[in-house]
């Protein structure tokens, strides 16, 4: 027999009678709930109710057993009497038999389906009880945890409220257990008193102190660190976390002032910013880096671990790029740009610096989650990436930049500019020199003021480089010995322009230096040194005209040795030039007139190779050698004692 046929098929009685399941079962004196499990299929009535229960409905015992009313058929009287007498014998015990199996039956399905509902809910309760109570052990641990931890070590929840919802996971396992556990009604009030007046009181004391601050629990993007903070709401004041774990976290820092604004966000690595803006609403920004594994008091300067050029990677229209040298470090993003002077930007460990500009901070600079530092030199190994991005309290973009200088995996000749052999470039005040075209060397100096040098105004040889520069109205010259790797800086006599600067060894050098140029000439001096630069001494002061001495704002200078040199003075036009020679170390000179042609009339400025000294005279000046029409060379292999002509 199908119970849930029969179950519909009483309520469709029922309702057919407008009768109420209380009215139906007041009728036949059992209770409503008796009638509600009939109707949805759950139970079965006792066999002694059939006949109560069929008469109540107006049905036959077989119809409700059946769940539906038999068809009516149409029977004349004759025929219904003699099926009446075939059938009152034998039929109605069969009938009587039937209805006793079929309420058998129903009987036994019906308690089948009783005893399966009941082992399901038994099962239910006793896996609820076995979880609640795994529940119960593991979160009443990590509230031991805690406070142990709290008592021990200062530790925290990284979110105030999650004490109290411990508590109530606690409470509610607990209370599940218990219920299941004892089945008395008595008992179980009880406990449905006691979880409810500890519910009650838990989340009145989480509404007290579960949400006085407000917490910053941020995970880097490898899952490896993880950042906590926590504002108080009434004071604003921000406290930064220490050995965070899980849920668990120290205090480390209480900042100064109070903050609003606040806006935290990874960077990359274990760099962590926090931009906020003070009371005076000011913007602030404060960097955590949580690796103390890594934490080093000797830490070196970020900024040359950023030397070189920096790219963005994406290609769009937003041009951004990075350049740090030995004096400072400028950005430029589209057509602005910024310059950030070291002094006044704050490194963080080895991994980030902060560009600040006016005491505000502008930038974040920091090191990829891909870069590497060398460890010979400090300075981020090939292919390795930085991140940059703006600090503002508003959202802001992080942008990945790579070096566009060439790198190869030994950086010990490393720079900021790649030149050829023996030539310079100077970029932002800086002077990058090379010897060899292998190694860059920054020359120490402030060459702000120099966009370049004319020709005798700086040396590249075996024996010596130099270079000089001008800084607070005085006048120094960089000199190396060794090819770049050591300098040395002496002060010159300061002049208004360096004309030429010459060393003809380590000790002995000479300077033409001017003062003034007017209408073609000039006024100035040639000091020498003895001692490497250390001392100057005035030993010439140019030609006399009239009452006062002058060099041509065209003069050269070059020496052979320590005693003799030569000057050249073109006339103001350039069309002659006369040639002066000293014998003494530059402190008197003399005019050369070794042309035999009158027409040869500009004296070239002589050259020096292997000890001998050549001299061209031309007719007028030329640009090159190739338009001096006629030409008389002289040549001197005495250092200047006398001079023969010769065939070229």
């Amino acid at each position: 027999m199908d119970n849930e046929k029969f179950g519909k098929f009483i309520k469709e009685l029922r309702k057919e009678k407008n009768l109420t399941q209380k009215q139906l079962a007041d009728k036949i004196n059992i209770t409503d709930k008796a009638v509600s499990k009939w109707e949805r299929g759950l139970s079965f009535p006792d066999i002694t109710m059939l006949n109560i229960l069929s008469k109540e409905l107006n049905v036959s015992v077989e119809e409700l057993l059946n769940g539906e009313k038999f068809k009516e058929e149409v029977i004349d009287n004759k025929e219904q009497d003699n099926l009446d007498l075939q059938k009152s014998n034998g039929e109605s015990m069969q009938k009587h038999i039937d209805i006793e199996k079929a309420v058998k039956e129903a009987l036994e399905k019906a308690n089948h389906k009783e005893e399966k509902r009941q082992k399901k809910i038994a099962k239910a309760k006793k896996v609820t009880k076995i979880i609640s109570a795994i529940l119960f052990v593991i979160f009443l641990a990590l509230q031991f945890v805690y406070f142990y931890l709290s008592l021990n070590y200062n530790f925290e929840y990284v979110v105030d409220s999650l004490f109290y919802v411990v508590n109530e996971i606690i409470f509610v396992t607990a209370f599940l257990f218990l219920l299941f556990t004892f089945k008395k009604k008595k008992t179980k009030i009880i406990l449905i008193t006691i979880f409810s007046i500890t519910t009650l009181i838990n989340i009145a004391f989480m509404g007290i102190y579960g949400f006085r601050n407000k917490s910053y629990v941020r995970f880097s993007n490898n899952l490896k660190y993880e950042f906590v903070a926590k504002q108080n709401r009434e004071t604003n004041e921000l406290t930064i976390y220490k050995n965070a774990v899980a849920v668990f976290a120290r205090p480390m820092q209480t900042l100064s002032e109070s903050v609003n604004d606040v806006k935290t966000r990874w960077i990359s690595r274990d760099i962590f910013e926090i931009t906020y803006k003070n009371n005076k609403n000011e913007l602030k920004e404060y960097v955590v880096t949580l690796n103390e594994d890594t934490f080093d008091l000797s830490y070196r300067s970020f900024t040359k671990a950023l030397l070189g050029k920096w790219q963005n990677k994406e290609q769009t229209n937003k041009l951004t790029r990075l350049y740090v040298d030995s004096k400072n470090i400028r950005l430029k993003i589209y057509d602005k740009e910024y310059t950030f002077e070291f002094e006044d930007c704050v490194q963080v460990r080895e991994e980030a610096i902060i560009l600040y500009s006016n005491k505000k901070p502008r930038y974040i600079v920091a090191l990829s989650d891909d870069a590497e530092l060398d460890e010979e030199t400090g300075i981020i190994k090939k292919d390795g990436n930085i991140i940059i991005s703006e600090i503002s309290t508003d959202k802001t973009i992080k942008e990945e930049l790579y070096c566009i200088n060439y790198k190869t995996d030994d950086l010990s000749n490393y720079n900021y500019m790649n030149l050829a052999s023996k030539s310079y470039e100077i970029e932002n005040g800086v002077l990058y020199f090379s010897y060899d075209g292998i190694k860059t060397i920054t020359v120490p100096g402030d060459f702000s003021n120099i966009d370049s040098y004319e020709k005798g105004q700086y040396i590249i040889s075996d024996d010596i480089v130099l270079f000089y520069y001008k800084a607070n109205g005085k006048t120094y010259i960089v000199t190396s010995n060794d090819k770049g790797l050591n300098w040395s800086t002496q002060q010159i006599p300061s002049g208004n322009y360096i004309k030429s600067i010459q060393f003809l060894d380590a000790n002995t050098g000479f300077i033409l230096m001017f003062n003034d140029e007017t209408m073609g000439d000039a006024t100035g001096a040639i000091y020498k040194t003895t001692n490497g630069g250390l001392s100057w001494e005035e030993v010439f002061k140019g030609i006399n005209y009239g009452d006062y001495s002058i060099f041509s704002s065209g003069t050269e200078m070059i020496f052979a040795n320590e005693n003799v040199g030569f000057i050249t003075i073109p006339d103001r036009m350039g069309e002659v030039c006369d040639l002066y020679i000293t014998r003494d170390g530059g402190y008197t000179f003399e005019k050369l007139n070794l042309a035999t042609d009158p027409k040869l009339d500009y004296y070239l400025l002589p050259t020096i190779e292997d000890g001998i000294i050549h001299i061209k005279i031309a007719i007028g000046y030329a640009e090159d050698d190739s338009r001096y029409v006629t030409v008389e060379n002289f040549v001197s292999k005495d250092n200047g004692e006398t001079f023969e002509q010769v065939n070229e």
